[in-house]
């Protein structure tokens, strides 16, 4: 077993002679003291040693790479000095002697330096935060550097492997063999907290770089590695469970990922607390998704949940999903082929998990679905089948795209106007209600006409939305109109975030007072169903530096041209939807879209008032509101009819406890973000997402990451804005002079989508939890949507 002291190179010299699954290159090493005492001799050796080859500098101090401390970059190497000349070498070895603290002691490390580099990246044998046990191993397989990770430049992958994982759940051969490597080195060290740099040749020769201990093990908490065993064989059961064939639903097998249909990693996030997850079942993922698409006269589903909580992280079931796409009167036998044909296709094509309703289902007759299906699944059905399945879409198309006033979208819109009167006539104090059993009731009715006229037809509105945004890309790539003026026409639309800016500006400019304007907009919360999240009306910051241009407030019309009316009319008619014209197709999406926006705006703010019911209810038990986010919802209102048979406050401190240690698992626990089979539970790799852009426009500029509790003084005028799940909570973002957005989740319809093509702002929407984390860190970003380019802007060091 190798020494687990020493420096930098006295490690490497006692690992080279034992490692096989890698090889650690010739080496030689000196304290300053023995330069200094003779530079000549040393070089000499060095030359003798080498010969005249590229050389790698490094540093080796005796404070560097200790159980206490890394100081990982914080001293000097150079790379690719020319072995043959030697005052190349020795001003090598003195910049590198410089940048030490002085001791005689530091030494210097020299190797031939690497070259033909195909992969370099670090794996740390434990997850750094909680000291979780997985292998992080993140690489860079294109720049062709061996510093490109450590010096946080170039593009890099990470994979999390766990610790026990069987190497069959492993599909890429080079990850096995990292894994083994990191293995090895951990069984020669007898440690499992090490970090270890390594690089691969284009020959596939494994290089180990530098083994050091990973200094802040010492703060893990206890117990980790068991608890995430556990947990793992539990979740494993599962989703094996979860994929078998199911009575009521299609398809073979199922796919389980944070982001398709309804995104619970945009809307609540991918750990969220106990009472925001049950918000979102309740009003969403429980009942009412399914609900919706069977009013629009999609497949009726049974009793189904969309939603599944796995270890604290939320999943949706695209086997679900899918099946509540297919439109009613679809022969099972049809029915069968196109869930399985989908979920294949998204097995393959991971990046479209949050694409899905556009580049995985067909769920409405588009102008090109024809040669669509045709690409993505040829010869999947048979033209009897292929026909079949295309009248029913024409069926279930004919009917909803309609603004007629018995169509679904209008009935919708009445219902969430009939919300928005209750509103009107409200008058609810919390504090003024007598007990915590009337503060209940009143959140329980809340909820329920939150359901019933909120989140039940802003799902039927949504959909349409979705269907009015698939029928305007087809009508682009069938050239009946350009990207441009789609763009144009979404900015026309009237929403209710252009009353907000017009709102905003009149306060600004003292022709309208901040009470009118909160009695509107107060409820609103960059967290729709966090209770630690704060309304607008909490936040007295709001219109501190707000940055609103001079203009009309009032939006340009948008007319078709008459070879536009002309096109559109002829996709119309081919596609058998005569019942359209150019114009009605556009009213139509243009409702669509302004409706949704209206719909989340009315049906938040119920939301938003029974979250400070549940604060007010909270504060009366002796809970803050921290402690109340981390109780379910069903705990809170099961007391209405099932007394506490305790005293209540050591109750729910209990439940708070319980529900603390269980977002501890969640964050601790690595779980892919696409669960297609048991192999993603134990190898799971860093969320990577093609962006969705918003224009074709090109800015740069600095970036400013941005979460629910940010002050709304915050600087943010030509910079970038980066949201990690973004909803109308952040509308205020819009009056602070931003030049682009950048959100970690969010699909090419989501809410900051639609905002940003309203405002002609540059936008990468949804870009991945890796790409979002590198373009923060990278601190300047270029936004390129005529390019699809998302990249960041930094320079390399030396």
């Amino acid at each position: 077993m190798v020494a687990k002291t020493g420096t930098k190179a006295e490690a490497l010299a006692r690992i080279r002679p034992l490692v096989t699954k890698s090889c650690v290159l010739d080496l030689a090493y000196f304290s300053v003291a023995e330069y200094r005492a003779n530079p000549t001799a040393i070089e000499t050796r060095i030359g003798t040693q080498f010969g005249p080859i590229p050389l790698a500098v490094r540093s080796s101090a005796q404070s560097e790479d200790s159980l206490r401390q890394s100081m990982a970059g914080v001293f000097k190497s150079v790379l690719g000095v020319d072995g043959a000349d030697a005052q190349a070498l020795r001003s090598a070895i003195e910049r590198v002697i410089a940048s030490y603290a002085g001791s005689p002691d530091d030494q210097v490390l020299i190797q031939p330096m690497l070259s033909n580099i195909a992969v370099s990246g670090v794996i740390m044998s434990s997850e750094l935060d909680h000291g979780a046990p997985y292998y992080v191993i993140n690489y860079d397989d294109e720049s062709g550097r061996t510093d490109s990770i450590t010096g946080g430049t170039g593009v890099n992958k990470t994979v999390l492997v766990f610790r026990h994982c069987n190497d069959t759940f492993m599909d890429s051969e080079r990850i096995r063999r990292f894994v083994g490597m990191a293995r090895e080195i951990e069984t020669l060290y007898g440690s499992n907290c090490l970090d270890i740099e390594f690089a691969m040749d284009h020959g596939g020769q494994l290089y180990l770089l530098q083994v050091r201990p990973i200094s802040v093990s010492s703060r893990w908490p206890a117990g980790v590695e068991q608890k995430i065993r556990n947990s793992l064989q539990y979740i494993e059961t599962f989703v094996r469970d979860r994929s078998n064939c199911r009575r009521g639903l299609l398809g073979r097998r199922t796919i389980l990922g944070e982001m398709p249909d309804w995104n619970p990693a945009e809307m609540i996030g991918t750990t969220p607390r106990p009472l925001a997850a049950s918000l979102y079942r309740e009003l969403i993922t429980k009942s009412t998704w399914r609900l919706a698409r069977e009013r629009m006269g999609y497949r009726r589903l049974a009793s189904e949940e969309l939603m599944v909580m796995i270890g604290g992280r939320p999943f949706i079931d695209v086997r679900n999903s899918f099946n509540s796409f297919l439109p009613d009167g679809l022969d099972d036998e049809v029915g069968e082929i196109l869930i399985n044909a989908w979920i294949d296709r998204l097995d393959t094509n991971p990046q479209l998990h949050d694409k899905v309703e556009f580049e995985v289902a067909h769920t409405c007759l588009d102008f090109v679905f024809d040669t669509c299906f045709a690409a993505r699944y040829p010869q999947v059905l048979s033209p009897e089948a292929c026909a079949h399945f295309k009248e029913r879409l024409l069926d279930l198309t004919r009917r909803n795209v309609n603004i007629g006033a018995n169509a679904s979208l209008a009935e919708a819109l009445r219902d969430v106007d009939l919300l928005a009167e209750e509103q009107r006539r409200r008058d609810l104090r919390w504090a003024n209600l007598p007990d915590s059993l009337d503060i209940l009731t009143q959140v329980h009715d809340l909820l329920d006409r939150c359901t019933q006229l909120g989140t039940l037809p802003f799902s039927v509105i949504a959909r349409h939305a979705f269907i009015a945004e698939a029928l305007l890309r087809s009508a682009i790539a069938r050239e009946a109109l350009s990207a441009e003026r789609v763009q144009e026409f979404k900015r026309s639309v009237h929403t209710i975030t252009n009353d907000m800016m017009r709102d905003m500006r009149a306060v600004c400019r003292g022709r309208s007072d901040l009470t009118t304007f909160m009695k509107r907009y107060g409820h609103l919360r960059p967290g729709t169903y966090e209770i630690m999240s704060l309304r607008y009306a909490d936040r007295p910051d709001l219109f501190n530096q707000s940055f609103l241009p001079d203009g009309e407030d009032e939006q340009s019309e948008f007319n078709l041209s008459a070879p536009e009316q002309q096109r559109v009319n002829q996709l119309l008619h081919e596609a058998r939807l005569s019942h359209l014209d150019g114009e009605s197709l556009l009213a139509y999406a243009g409702k669509a879209i302004a409706g949704r926006e209206y719909a989340k705006f009315v049906f938040t703010r119920n939301l938003s008032d029974a979250l400070e019911g549940l604060a007010e209810w909270g504060a009366r038990q002796g809970l803050d509101r921290e402690d109340v986010s981390y109780i379910s919802l069903s705990s809170i209102l099961d007391t209405t009819t099932v007394p506490v048979l305790d005293e209540s406050g050591s109750h729910f401190k209990a439940i708070v406890e319980r529900g603390r240690h269980g977002v501890a698992v969640a964050s601790a626990l690595k779980l892919s973000y696409i669960i297609r089979g048991v192999r993603d539970v134990y190898v799971v790799p860093l969320h990577r997402s093609a962006p969705n852009f918003i224009g074709s426009g090109r800015v740069e500029g600095p970036v400013v990451r941005l979460d629910a509790g940010t002050p709304a003084t915050v600087n943010l005028t030509d910079r970038i804005a980066c949201i990690e799940n973004a909803d109308p909570g952040y509308d205020w973002v819009f009056t602070k002079g931003i030049k682009g957005l950048i959100t970690k989740f969010g699909g090419a319809n989501s809410h900051m989508a639609i905002r940003c093509a309203e405002f002609g702002l540059p936008a990468a929407i949804g870009c991945g939890e890796q790409t979002f984390e590198r373009l923060v860190a990278a601190g300047a970003v270029e936004i390129n949507g005529g390019n699809k380019i998302l990249r960041p802007l930094c320079s390399s060091g030396d």
